[in-house]
């Protein structure tokens, strides 16, 4: 068929002018290398063919060994950069800023470079120019080719933004191989591709499949899943991979050398329609004068190590963080896990090992995340299947090469006999399945997580063991009702909290506290509209001034019931927020976790203390915000976790914040905190006025620019402060919501670390203290 050609062909590979020692798996060609070097030894001589063959494959083997650590170092700076920049929101705008560093610093070289042409005589090379037609054609090629790359770095880069679990993450990339496998095969089999000198193989293509099969594996195990992040970061691999098979689409178009200054007006060009798209997406999607008052804070080292490797590497290689190495075949119908040329496995092994040390140098981060053995034994599938056991096999030899050549000794020649081949391919490539899996478990779970632990202070635990409730093994459901919240989402939450095996044991009364006036409530148990459902226990309904929020309704329970409390209460809201969690993932949260109190002496056995049923995140105590856009501003967090723990000299550096009003804990812990630290902010809360009150202070919100968009947490119709402050709906109220993990001594590393988000099943050696707080037996 036309255009078949292979590797061992070799007459047909020198007429086409190319080596075709090149297709040669790299092994087989490292062998040959060390037993030409064994015959010099040895005294044998060699033929002038195989000299000219190791002069013509030196330079290669040189230029391969620059090329893919320098991507590696600007990989891995690109993408811890990345993560580390983008806790603050604004992805498409960062991809935005490397994109315009990396355009200008190359129209600077090439402004320079045109400078210095004026000064010499130019030769025209009438051969090599391009006719109208040809330049059509490259420029469709090229602009469309920069679309998908655009794509791929905003997705690439809103993907490293919402994946919680960055060891994970940088697993992921491999895939664009897996993309380039299927899309380059099908350009090939419908003839959109060139087809003149190309090889399809379908055999190889089974690597795609246990690597796929190792992916998912390490997704589908992971105990902070985000959907939204894999959805961006496949989407991301797959417009990269789009990319690359642009350029195999029409015809092949070369004229004459061309010169080492042509990638520099290349990349002027197609970084055009980059720079449009990024930009329109960050003035689309983006709070775009925000996120340029925070560039413009930054000085000039900040900038320069923010940006450096991330423009460098799309300056270089046109890549974005978290990517695959790019690799593209004229010669081969295929990505870089099925091709055969030693390029192809630098490919592969730089992607690779950009994760690997993603993975290392993430524990310098702050990062809190696990993983188990099924995700790292997955990821030791996909290193085996993509490198290849007899790339593996020569890590050894290598290995004590680099030491001889450390020593200044001659490095030994190899030997090696059939029969003992595929012996050693085997046992090597067991022992480094055995060290890789086992180190990177050892890394991640033991390293990083005692290294956390430094900034995480743990004082005595506060909590009243003297207290004992008026009835024992009590428990009450405090239910928090909002002016304007349906009478149908109080029959909800009675109906599905009561429903809950470890609640219903105790005869639970429910205590509903209502912002409505006049509200006529139908607590009939034979009427089947009545707000019990099939509850037939106590329930008590209160009303309260509409002031202060959900948080104020909560104050007001735990301060005017001091003395009355139940041993353990289930606080609810009926209000839904941007931090609310769906009741059903609460429901799962409590049936999971909660530990109730025994029988018959609650105090003699181990109880749940503290149970946040939503979403917790971990933040700074000096510079607090979470992913919604809320911020510290009224510098409560370090104020409130020395007021929780009083009479200690420990001093705030981490904490775990919550997001949700809903949520467990004992009257041990709510009395361990001083009852005028709860008087203080429900005071706060509930004044009448806004003027004399503190909680109202303009100066304490965060600033609105007069130039900003009403989006993001500004939104109106669903940010965080998206409506004004008010007696109803008071600011600090946010605040104090991210409080109650703090206040009740349950903001604990265990908990940042070990809890899932809601809505996800527990993780793999998972315990109920992952995400809870014990109340430990009283002796």
């Amino acid at each position: 068929m036309t255009g078949e050609w292979k590797g061992g062909e070799g007459d047909d590979a020198v007429a086409d002018g190319r080596d075709d020692r090149n297709w040669l798996p790299r092994h087989e060609l490292e062998l040959e290398r060390l037993n030409q070097n064994d015959g010099d030894e040895m005294g044998e001589s060699e033929s002038d063919s195989e000299r000219e063959r190791e002069s013509d494959y030196a330079p290669h083997r040189e230029k391969r060994s620059i090329k893919g650590p320098l991507w590696i170092f600007l990989a891995t700076s690109a993408t811890l950069t990345g993560r580390r920049l983008l806790r603050g929101d604004f992805p498409f705008y960062l991809v935005f800023l490397l994109q315009l560093a990396a355009y200008c610093s190359v129209a600077v070289v090439a402004v320079l470079l045109q400078l210095r042409r004026f000064r010499r005589s130019k030769q025209k090379d009438e051969g090599g120019k391009y006719t109208v037609s040809e330049i059509l054609i490259l420029a469709v090629r090229l602009s469309i080719s920069a679309c998908f790359s655009a794509l791929a770095m905003l997705c690439g880069a809103k993907a490293v933004m919402l994946y919680n679990n960055l060891y994970v993450l940088v697993m992921l990339p491999i895939l664009t191989y897996v993309c380039d496998s299927v899309v380059v095969r099908f350009l090939h089999l419908f003839r959109i591709s060139p087809q003149a000198n190309v090889t399809a193989e379908w055999k190889p293509l089974w690597k795609t499949f246990p690597i796929s099969l190792g992916v998912w594996l390490a997704v589908h195990e992971d105990y902070r899943l985000e959907i939204r992040g894999i959805y961006f970061a496949l989407a991301s691999f797959l417009f990269s991979s789009l990319a690359m098979a642009v350029h195999k689409i029409g015809p092949r178009i070369e004229k004459g050398p061309v010169s080492w200054s042509s990638p520099l007006y290349i990349f002027l060009g197609v970084g055009i329609p980059i720079l449009f798209i990024t930009l329109r997406a960050a003035i689309m999607y983006e709070d775009l004068v925000t996120a340029t008052n925070i560039a413009n804070s930054w000085s000039g080292w900040s900038c320069f190590v923010n940006f450096a490797p991330g423009a460098i590497l799309q300056i270089i290689f046109n890549s974005g963080m978290n990517s695959a190495y790019p690799y593209i075949s004229q010669y081969y119908a295929g990505g870089a896990l099925d091709d055969p040329a030693i390029q192809s496995q630098d490919a592969v092994g730089s992607t690779l090992h950009t994760g690997l040390l993603v993975m290392i140098f993430g524990v310098l981060s702050k990062e809190y995340n696990l993983i188990d053995w099924i995700q790292v034994l997955a990821l030791t599938l996909v290193y085996v299947v993509s490198v290849g056991p007899e790339h593996i096999g020569y890590y050894p030899p290598r290995f004590i090469h680099f030491l001889e050549r450390m020593t200044r000794r001659k490095p030994q020649p190899i030997r090696s006999e059939p029969w003992q081949f595929p012996i050693v391919l085997a046992s090597t490539t067991i022992v480094f399945a055995i060290l890789m899996s086992s180190n990177v478990m050892f890394w991640v779970d033991t390293v990083a997580y005692n290294r956390s632990l430094k900034h995480w202070v743990s004082p005595p635990l506060n909590v009243d063991t003297v207290y004992r409730p008026p009835r024992l093994r009590s428990f009450d459901i405090i239910i928090a009702h909002s002016d304007g919240d349906p009478i149908e989402s109080i029959r909800n939450v009675i109906s599905q909290y009561t429903s809950v095996p470890q609640i219903a044991g105790f005869r639970p009364s429910i205590i509903l506290y209502t912002k409505q006036p006049n509200l006529d409530l139908n607590l009939n148990l034979a009427d089947p509209r009545s707000i019990r459902g099939s509850f037939e226990g106590d329930i008590r309904v209160k009303t309260l001034n509409n002031t202060g929020g959900v948080t104020a309704t909560y104050l007001n329970h735990i301060v005017n019931s001091w003395e009355s409390f139940s041993q353990q209460m289930l606080f609810i809201s009926t209000t839904t927020s941007p931090s609310s969690t769906p009741l059903d993932y609460s429901i799962q949260r409590l049936q999971d976790y909660f530990i109730p109190a025994g029988f018959p002496l609650p105090d003699a056995l181990r109880k749940t203390g503290f149970l946040h049923l939503g979403s917790q995140e971990t933040c700074s105590c000096e510079t607090c915000k979470d992913s919604l856009g809320w911020e510290d501003s009224f510098h409560l967090i370090s104020s409130m976790w020395s007021a929780a723990r009083p009479g200690n000299s420990y001093k705030c550096d981490q904490v775990v914040v919550t997001l949700g009003n809903d949520f467990l804990a004992s009257a041990a812990r709510i009395r361990g905190v001083p009852l005028d630290v709860w008087q203080v902010l429900y005071d706060g809360l509930t004044r009448d006025t806004i003027e004399y009150s503190w909680a109202h202070e303009e100066a304490k919100f965060p600033q609105f620019l007069a130039a900003q968009k009403r989006e993001g947490r500004w939104d109106p119709n669903g940010g965080v402060y998206g409506k004004p402050d008010s007696l109803e709906r008071p600011w600090l109220g946010f605040t104090i919501e991210r409080l109650w993990a703090v206040l009740l001594q349950c903001s604990t590393p265990e908990v940042a670390w070990r809890c899932p988000p809601p809505g996800r099943s527990w993780r793999l050696g998972w315990e109920k203290e992952d995400c809870m707080c014990i109340d430990e037996a009283a002796i």
